[in-house]
């Protein structure tokens, strides 16, 4: 299991809470230097996806009801039913 809200409490790397600690070695998910190296290729191939999936389709609408995930953290669809007609 990844949890994200112990990504900065390893008490072997911080030993105690000190917020002005230095240097300051902290585990980031996402955000500036620690910004995850294979976004480019996920958005490429995504792009790519789009730039042949769309001409290919005339119409999409929902098959079924949308399901989200419960999480105090990264929440968000679980479940998207959609059907589509070819072009």
């Amino acid at each position: 299991m990844l949890c994200y809200a112990s990504g900065n409490r390893d008490e072997d790397v911080f030993p105690t809470f000190d917020i002005d600690r230095t240097p300051n070695r902290q585990r980031a998910f996402g955000n500036g230097v620690h910004l995850c190296l294979g976004q480019h290729l996920a958005r490429l191939e995504m792009r790519i996806l789009f730039e042949e999936l769309l001409p290919r389709i005339k119409g999409v609408s929902l098959d079924g009801e949308p399901r989200c995930s419960e999480s105090f953290f990264v929440s968000g669809l679980k479940s998207l039913p959609i059907k589509f007609e070819l072009a």
